[in-house]
């Protein structure tokens, strides 16, 4: 069924994103609220004209309660960096609401029902928590949370930073880290491999943990997915992934997380070069102010649509603390498809792109063949 489309003529690109970045304008932000509460009708509506993807034989999405057939959440959109079962204070770059903050949302499972039901209702139909061990990710909280929501989520697992990193990653090897992410990812049901992050300086023991995260790959064939710092960092994107290739880790398997971060790219350089060798590109802190504001974030998502690579793109915000909560007055789990798509609306990306992006695309990232583990 075609969505009536009584939303205003879009703005041509250029001009749509001069008026995000000066502070749109009233026209403008009718505009995109308009297009906010026809998210989940476009997403339908787009669904009926895209071609049919295919998926190897075998495929599955694996979920924290079961596997999934690719064409099980074909019905919306999957965000694919998101944290459920670790929430903390306000992150740095995000201003301190005015308003009473839950802080105890980590503990609060009914809260967290809710805010997972209300971000289904704005489209969403999957959700990829990045929690690790070294961030003190629950397991069973995700688990409840799926069950109540009727959400499906993917945990993922391995180890963030060397900040967080437990005593004991210094004294064992590559192969010992991997041995136990093998290990954890069969006994908690992982979907991947995330996120997997490294500071603006690389250190000797998160090195170690990217060729323990590869190995751990190359044995169940699950995906990866990463985190560069907020501060925006172009070189720590392409080590990552030199490092996952020099080890035999797929392109297509991976995504270089947090890249609409980078504040010294406005023509998008560094993610088009990452897609161009086949990997996944993350413009996963989409709605958030960090690094830098949507308007540039939109200019970075429409050079990488417009060089070709639209199939590589992933969009997730990295919802991570209280005050980004629907509770206290935040936009929730929903905040890509409700903050910052309407922007690329506004921009001028047609309905089947934002389809791709939102829906086919992280279907095409989480879908694996697993494998014994040897």
């Amino acid at each position: 069924m075609r969505v009536q489309d009584s939303r205003p003529k879009l703005l041509g690109r250029r001009k749509a994103i001069g008026l995000l970045g000066v502070g749109a304008g009233l026209g403008l932000v009718a505009a995109l609220e308009g297009e906010a509460g026809l998210a989940s009708a476009a997403l339908q509506g787009a669904a009926a004209s895209s071609k049919k993807l295919t998926f190897p034989k075998g495929a599955i999405i694996r979920t924290i309660l079961k596997d999934l057939p690719p064409e099980a959440l074909a019905g919306g959109a999957t965000l694919f960096h998101e944290h459920l079962s670790v929430i903390g204070p306000p992150h740095p770059y995000q201003p301190q609401s005015k308003e009473p903050i839950a802080h105890s949302v980590t503990e609060n499972v009914d809260l967290m029902v809710d805010e997972v039901r209300a971000a289904a209702k704005e489209g969403v139909a999957c959700i990829v928590d990045a929690g690790t061990r070294d961030l003190g990710r629950n397991v069973d909280h995700l688990r409840t949370i799926s069950i109540r929501s009727g959400v499906p989520i993917v945990a993922s697992g391995g180890l963030y930073l060397q900040a967080d990193y437990p005593p004991d990653v210094a004294t064992k090897t590559d192969n010992e880290l991997a041995d136990e992410f093998v290990r954890d990812a069969h006994a908690e049901r992982w979907g991947a491999f995330g996120e997997i992050g490294s500071s603006l300086e690389m250190s000797t023991d998160e090195r170690k943990v990217f060729i323990a995260i590869s190995k751990a790959h190359l044995r169940t064939n699950l995906p990866i997915f990463t985190h560069t710092p907020h501060q925006g960092c172009q070189k720590c994107a392409l080590d990552q992934l030199d490092i996952f290739t020099s080890q035999g880790v797929d392109p297509r398997r991976i995504c270089i997380g947090h890249l609409s971060d980078i504040t010294d790219d406005p023509q998008a350089e560094t993610p088009k070069a990452i897609a161009k060798r086949g990997a996944f590109v993350g413009f996963d802190t989409v709605g958030l102010k960090t690094g830098q504001p949507d308007s540039k974030k939109v200019a970075m998502c429409l050079a990488v649509i417009d060089a070709g690579y639209e199939d590589h793109v992933l969009l997730s915000s990295d919802i991570n603390s209280a005050p980004q909560m629907k509770i206290n007055g935040g936009s929730g789990y929903a905040t890509a498809l409700v903050v910052f798509v309407p922007k690329l609306r506004a921009a001028g990306v047609k309905e089947a792109t934002i389809h791709k992006i939102l829906v086919d695309n992280p279907r095409r990232f989480l879908a694996f063949v697993p494998k014994t583990s040897s």
